[in-house]
Order: structure tokens, then C-alpha cells, then sequence
């Protein structure tokens, strides 16, 4: 017989117990059949603090308020508050029988069990000890997606249940909004659902009927077929559409094959993927191949379009990153329901491969009394250098009917460049050797690149792929090649701490495929060099008393010198592309001066905003003023460059946010063709973009709240009773109770403005404004509105409407579109539980 396990209690009732006890063993030595043992019930003794009797045979446990234990028939029974443990498995009932000699556990009335990670609600409860097979009668149970409720509910093997009259739903309202129904249902767990036959039920009314359906229940992503999407429009007819099949490669890529399959206008074809692995690389791809019917005849007309990305860490910091964009024509973006993708007019495509940081060592002999320079060194230093590589490719093509460019292609592939830069003491000193700072080399630097890079532009809209890549056709096609290597040699010193002085000497070599007199591998070069001088001048003036509490003026003045040989005749045959080029300028000892003024401003604390700095909230640079000494006569510039830049940052006080983001340039004549003074302005542009935004917490009450299906929570098990129900709220004075949930709406208005005069004509401009509306105004029904307006035209370029309603368990959103003559509607109901097992959409366009 098991020990008995009491509670600590008084020291009396305890020596009462086990003397009782003990008397009743021995006057009943040889006919005691059965012994009911009860909980510590005495007037002496506050039974609040006395704790349940409890056995512990081998791994099986249990407990209640009264236990009666029959050694002839070898069973157990426990009532009230009976609970029964084995291994990962638990039962709780109102009263629990435990056959010894069978192994088996009888639950009678409301129960609970729990068998590892599945927690099940029932009547009745039989459990077999050994197989841990068991039945619950008028039962239900919880799992990852949803509930499922059961005449009789039966574990038959260590992952699958049998569910006879069985409903599943996803719902988890007290009483469900949607369910199915089925007679035999068989749960697999975390794998699938499988019944027969299924009945679907929206507010306890059947709607359609299947002989037979599965449910997958997986955590995570599976391979499988997706639910297609069948409809009707004007322009495709019938149509039936993502009638898929879904591959899920372990964690690392999925991809989608798709088809489309159009009544009047034919099929398309879609090929995704995606893919990731961590630290590694991510990217993603798509495939598209679409054949239409052609409206004046039969023929069959094919257009496809290529698009991914992909992106790549090696471990040496470099990194390889690839956007690939092709299409055959425009006609593929023509029905898409993205608004940018149908106003595309251009394709971009760009490969690129980064080295940052090359580990380049420059080596040298440690030992100086070693003169052979050319054999190994016996002691050997290292210095390292900055340098990075980077290789890259780069194609467009047009799709503008109404841009003058319209067809153009152009193509950089391959473009190749590496740097080098460092101070030059690093190629003499150890990494470790301490520099003084009153070394006056210190300041000495280098910098080296070389660039290689070919380039293409195509205007023949019908080039072949080799006139693309690389061969030239007359004046249509042209196509340039060419390598570039340029060292600069600089020196910086600040005098006294204030005045910057820099010399820099500059020289360029270059090689190119061919020159404007069709001479292969043409070459030359060219020099310079340059002299700058700099400071600033700060002003500051405070306020102590006013909201602006501070402005700081930085006035930065600059002189530079250039000088360089006369290179017009020697480089005069040379191309210039991509960066590849050599100077044609004619012999130049040029002086310029340029100024920079900033404004900086400090705000004061306010009970809303704390403290804040605006840096360069006003900038005007004044450039292009310059004299060169080789001009004959007057050898000042005709124009002065001045540009303008307004960044007074977002002003937001309570629910209103304000941001403006001005800036302008003009051209100033310096003196007329006469050379005299004329301070007149020649052309200038200005643009304005300005954004004011509305937002601010919604605040509603849920009048009507959804009774929650609360069976397996945590607060229900520990209730007193099976069958308690938590507390709903029906009275108006519950209601302040509430928390009220806050939910965002907003109103933004953004406009673009720019404007500019040129010489001799009349001032252009440009000018839109985009809206943006979104409200949630109630719990369930959502709103947005977007539109975009060219005020130059009076057009409406594009505008569309959304509206979203929370079915609780299911969704319904509907979309309108309008783009010029494209317009489009789109009505979706799916489950929000699962997204990809049951959706109803139906959609219409006009192209």
C-alpha cells in the first residue's frame, strides 16, 4: 500500500490519525477488503489549510478530497477534485477511477486531460495506462489553427485522433461564426485534418458540401497545391487563376509555378521564388509568360518579363548584389493591379560585386646590413593599405512612347574599378611605430584608381542581342571601351590650427578601344595640379528669453588655383564616356573662389518637444566666381552660380505635422558682352516640396463584444468548476470599464512644385498633389483613398478606393482602381486563419 502523503498539520491530529489508522490494520488484519481514506475534517483544525490525500505508485500519481481503495478488486477511486498524473499525460474530473490490475483510468462527469502538448474537454474519459490510448465522450480540444468538438474523440496512436460527428472551425467566438461539419473526422497532429463527408456552416446554416477534403494544420510552410481563384471580367471572360503548386525547400527557398488561364485572352505563366539563408544571402525571382489573343485577328501574340534580385555577404566583408529587370514589351505591366508597375516607362538592371576593404601588406627589409635587395629578407615588416574593388554591370531600356528616348537602350558591362589609398608613411613604417604629431610627412598622402569599362547606346529599337553587347552600326549603335588609371599625390596643413592649406598634384592615363579617327587602342594623358585654401568664421547670437534660443552663422570661404598644360590639340581625338576621359582644356592658370554661408539654430524646450538643434536649417553657396590668367582680356567668368536650401525640419504640434523642403539656383551674369558690369539674372529654377499631415488616435467602445471561446485558457482549468464561464458584459454601466483600444487615422497631402527660366524662353513648370486618407471608424470597417492629381493638366492621373471589414474569424476588402482608361475592382473574402485554404475573390478591369 502507498505511502500517505499529509500536509504539515498539528502535532495531536497527526498522532490520531496514525493511531486510528494503525488499530483499523490490525483488528482487520484478515478480512479488510476496502479503505476509505478522507481529508482532515475536524472543528479543531482550520480545514482551508489542509491539503489533498495523495499516492504515488511507480510513476503514476493521484489525488483527491476522498479516495476509496479496494485491495480485492485492485482499483482506486478517487471524488472531488480528482486528479490523476502518468507520465505527460493528466486527468481531472469530478470523480476518476484507476483499475490497478488493467491499468486504465475511468473519468466520469465534466473532465480534463492532458496528454503532452493536446489538452482535451469531455464528459467521460476512459485512458489506458500502458497503450495511453483514450476516448472522451462529447468532447472538444484546441490546437495551433483552431477547435474541434467531437461526439466521441479517440487517441488511436501516438500522433492521430479519430473524431466521430465531428466540427472544426478557426473561429474562437463562444459560439463560432463558421464551421465544418463532418462524420468521421481524423486529426493527424500538427500535420492535417482528413474528413468525409464536409459539410461548410456560416451561422449554424449549411452552405455547400464536399465528399471529402483534408485540412493541413503544419506549423511553418509546406509543398502543396494552392486553392485556385476562379471569376469573370469583361475583357478576359471566364477565368480561372493561381492554380498553383507551392515547393517549400527546408527553411531555406520556396517557389511557386503558376497558371492563369484566360477564357477570351489567353494564359500567363509565373515562375517564383524566394530564398534566404542567414549571414549569407537573400534574394528573390520571377518569371513571367503570357500569350494573348490579339483583338483584330486570331493570332497568338507571346510577351514575357524576367525580374530578381539577389543579394550576398562573403566572409571577407565584400558583398555581391544583382537586380535583373527584362521585359519584351510594356503590354506585361498593362494589366497589374500595382499602380507603379502600370505607369512604368523604364527598366534598370545592375549587377555589382564590392571588395571595401582588399588586405594589401606593403613588405620590406627589417635588416639593414643586408644589401642583396632582391633575395628573401630575413626579418620582413608589413604595412596595410586602404583599398577596395568593385565590378559591376548596368542595362536600361525605355518603354516611354511619349519620352523622346523611347527604345533607347544603353549598356556598362563590364565596369571594373579598384582604389588604393593611404598616408604615404604607411609604406615605410610598421603599423605599430608611433607617428609625432609634429612631423611635418605625416600629412602627405596618395590615392590610386584605375577604372575599366565598356559602354553602349543603342537607338535602333530593333538591335540584335550582339549589337546590344557589343557590336557598333553606324551612328545608331556605338559602343566604347576603355581603361583608366589616375594617381593623385596630396599634402593638408592647417596653419595655426584655423587656415587649411592643401596641394594636390593629379595625373591620368587612359587607353582606349578606339579614338574619333577610328585608331585602335588610342592612348594618352593628362596632369594637374591644384592649391586650396579654406577657413570659417563663426558668429553666434543668443536668446535667452524667446522660443529661439540660439543662431549660429558659418561663413566658408575658399580659394582655389589650377593649373595644366594646354591638352586641346593632344586629347582633342578622344572620347569621353563612363567616367573614361582625358582633359581637352587649353592651358589654364585659373583662380575661384566660392562662398558657403550656413545657418544653424537652437530651439527652446517646450512642454511638448524637448530641447532641439536644426543644423544647416539655411544654406546659400555662391560658386563659379573665377579669373583665369591665360584668357586675353577680361579673364573673369561671365556667370556666378548661386543655389538655395531651406531645412526648417517637420514643425508637429498636437495631430498636425508640417514639413516644407524648398530650394532653388540661379545664374548671374557677371558683366555683359561688352564686359561691363551686369549683375542681371540669366536663368534660374526653384522647387517646393511641401507635406501636411493629419493623424491622431481614434478612440472607440466595443458595444458589442464577441464572446470568446476561452475552453483550454489558463484561468478556466484553474477554476473551481469545470463549468465555469468567464464573466461577459450586459449592462451599459460595464461599459466605462472598457479599455478603449486606439486606432490611427490620418489625412496627408503631399505637392511637388518646380519651376525654372532659361535664357530665351518662356518659364515651365511642374505641378502635382498627392492625397492620402485612411480611417478605421469603427472596430471592424476600415477606409483609404489615394489619388494623384497633375495640376499642370488638370488630370486625374490615378486615384483608388479601399474599404476593409473585420468578419471577426474572415475578411472582406474590396479595391477600386482608376489610372487614365485603366480601371480595375477587386472583392476578396478570405479567412483570416487560413489565408490560403478558403478565399472567395471575384474582380473586373478595363484596360
Amino acid at each position: 500500500m502507498p505511502a500517505m502523503k499529509i500536509s504539515e498539520q498539528p502535532k495531536v491530529i497527526i498522532f490520531f490519525l496514525i493511531i486510528a489508522f494503525a488499530s483499523l490494520i490490525i483488528l482487520n488484519m484478515h478480512s479488510l477488503e476496502e479503505i476509505t481514506l478522507f481529508a482532515a475534517d475536524s472543528a479543531l483544525v482550520d480545514s482551508s489549510k489542509v491539503e489533498l490525500n495523495s499516492f504515488i505508485i511507480d510513476s503514476l500519481s493521484y489525488s483527491g478530497d476522498s479516495i476509496h481503495y479496494s485491495i480485492e478488486n485492485e482499483y482506486i477511486k478517487l471524488s472531488g477534485n480528482s486528479t490523476v498524473k502518468y507520465h505527460n499525460s493528466k486527468l481531472n474530473a469530478d470523480s476518476i477511477v484507476i483499475d490497478m490490475k488493467e491499468k486504465q483510468a475511468f473519468a466520469s462527469g465534466k473532465a480534463f486531460m492532458k496528454d503532452a502538448d493536446q489538452n482535451m474537454l469531455g464528459d467521460n474519459i476512459s485512458y489506458d495506462l500502458d497503450s495511453e490510448w483514450g476516448m472522451v465522450a462529447t468532447g472538444c480540444s484546441e490546437f495551433d489553427k483552431g477547435f474541434y468538438y467531437g461526439d466521441e474523440i479517440r487517441k488511436i496512436d501516438e500522433e492521430i485522433f479519430d473524431v466521430d460527428n465531428g466540427l472544426f472551425t478557426t473561429c474562437d467566438a463562444y459560439h463560432p461564426h463558421f464551421n465544418i461539419k463532418s462524420k468521421k473526422l481524423r486529426l493527424y497532429k500538427n500535420d492535417k485534418i482528413v474528413a468525409k463527408p464536409i459539410v461548410f456552416y456560416v451561422n449554424h446554416f449549411p452552405i455547400m458540401m464536399f465528399p471529402f477534403g483534408t485540412f493541413t494544420i503544419k506549423r511553418g510552410r509546406q509543398s502543396g497545391i494552392l486553392v485556385p481563384s476562379p471569376g469573370w471580367n469583361k475583357t478576359n471572360g471566364k477565368y480561372i487563376e493561381n492554380i498553383a503548386y507551392y515547393f517549400a525547400y527546408r527553411d531555406y527557398a520556396d517557389v511557386i509555378l503558376a497558371y492563369d488561364y484566360m477564357e477570351k485572352t489567353g494564359w500567363e505563366l509565373n515562375l517564383t521564388s524566394n530564398y534566404i539563408k542567414r549571414y549569407k544571402f537573400d534574394g528573390k525571382f520571377k518569371a513571367t509568360l503570357q500569350k494573348t489573343k490579339e483583338e483584330t485577328s486570331d493570332k497568338a501574340k507571346y510577351e514575357w518579363e524576367i525580374d530578381g534580385k539577389h543579394h550576398q555577404d562573403f566572409g571577407n566583408e565584400s558583398t555581391f548584389d544583382a537586380n535583373l529587370n527584362f521585359v519584351s514589351s510594356k503590354n506585361v505591366w498593362s494589366g497589374s493591379d500595382i499602380l507603379d508597375e502600370r505607369l512604368k516607362e523604364k527598366i534598370t538592371s545592375t549587377m555589382s560585386y564590392k571588395m571595401p576593404d582588399i588586405k594589401i601588406y606593403s613588405k620590406y627589409n627589417d635588416d639593414l646590413e643586408n644589401e642583396n635587395r632582391d633575395v628573401t629578407f630575413s626579418a620582413t615588416k608589413y604595412s596595410f593599405l586602404n583599398s577596395s574593388l568593385q565590378f559591376s554591370m548596368k542595362y536600361d531600356e525605355n518603354y516611354g512612347k511619349e519620352n523622346s528616348d523611347y527604345g533607347n537602350k544603353n549598356i556598362t558591362f563590364p565596369s571594373l574599378s579598384y582604389s588604393l589609398s593611404s598616408p604615404v608613411y604607411e609604406l615605410f613604417l610598421d603599423e605599430d611605430a608611433k607617428i609625432s604629431e609634429e612631423s611635418w610627412w605625416k600629412n602627405i598622402s596618395f590615392s590610386y584608381r584605375m577604372k575599366a569599362i565598356h559602354e553602349g547606346k543603342i537607338v535602333d529599337a530593333d538591335a540584335t542581342i550582339a549589337e546590344i553587347i557589343y557590336e557598333a552600326k553606324g551612328d545608331s549603335i556605338q559602343h566604347n571601351a576603355g581603361l583608366k588609371n589616375s594617381l593623385n599625390l596630396s599634402y593638408s596643413y592647417k596653419y595655426k590650427g584655423w587656415l587649411n592649406l592643401s596641394q594636390t598634384i593629379s595625373s591620368n592615363a587612359t587607353v582606349f578601344d578606339k579614338d574619333t579617327l577610328n585608331i585602335k587602342f588610342a592612348h594618352g594623358y593628362d596632369y594637374s595640379t591644384t592649391s586650396k585654401i579654406s577657413f570659417n568664421l563663426y558668429g553666434l547670437r543668443k536668446f535667452p528669453k524667446f522660443y529661439l534660443r540660439a543662431i549660429r552663422h558659418i561663413i566658408s570661404p575658399s580659394m582655389n588655383f589650377v593649373y595644366n598644360p594646354d591638352f586641346s590639340v593632344q586629347n582633342g581625338n578622344f572620347y569621353n564616356f563612363g567616367g573614361i576621359g582625358l582633359s581637352t582644356n587649353n592651358r589654364r592658370k585659373k583662380i575661384s573662389f566660392s562662398l558657403g554661408n550656413k545657418w544653424q539654430i537652437k530651439l527652446a524646450e517646450t512642454k511638448n518637444q524637448k530641447e532641439r538643434k536644426i543644423n544647416d536649417f539655411l544654406t546659400i553657396t555662391t560658386t563659379g566666381f573665377s579669373y583665369d590668367f591665360e584668357e586675353n582680356g577680361n579673364g573673369f567668368n561671365e556667370n556666378i552660380l548661386h543655389s538655395i536650401c531651406l531645412n526648417p525640419n517637420a514643425i508637429k504640434y498636437k495631430f498636425i505635422d508640417i514639413s516644407l523642403d524648398p530650394a532653388g539656383s540661379m545664374n548671374q551674369k557677371f558683366y555683359d558682352i561688352y564686359e561691363n558690369l551686369d549683375f542681371s539674372i540669366e536663368d534660374w529654377n526653384f522647387s517646393m516640396t511641401s507635406k501636411l499631415k493629419l493623424s491622431n488616435d481614434a478612440h472607440y467602445i466595443d458595444y458589442f463584444p464577441i464572446r470568446q471561446n476561452n475552453l483550454m485558457s489558463d484561468e478556466f482549468l484553474q477554476a473551481d468548476s469545470i463549468d465555469a464561464n468567464d464573466a461577459i458584459i450586459t449592462t451599459l454601466a460595464e461599459f466605462d470599464e472598457l479599455e478603449r483600444e486606439k486606432k490611427n487615422w490620418s489625412i496627408s497631402f503631399s505637392h511637388i512644385y518646380k519651376t525654372n527660366k532659361l535664357q530665351y524662353e518662356n518659364n515651365d513648370y511642374t505641378s502635382n498633389i498627392r492625397t492620402s486618407i485612411s480611417a478605421k471608424i469603427t472596430k471592424n470597417w476600415s477606409i483609404s483613398y489615394e489619388n494623384y492629381i497633375d495640376l499642370k493638366e488638370d488630370e486625374f492621373v490615378s486615384h483608388n478606393f479601399t474599404i476593409t471589414r473585420n468578419l471577426h474569424c474572415w475578411k472582406i476588402f474590396f479595391r477600386y482602381t482608376k489610372q487614365r482608361d485603366y480601371w480595375s475592382y477587386r472583392l476578396q473574402l478570405f479567412n483570416i486563419e487560413l489565408p490560403d485554404a478558403l478565399k472567395f475573390r471575384t474582380s473586373d478591369h478595363k484596360r
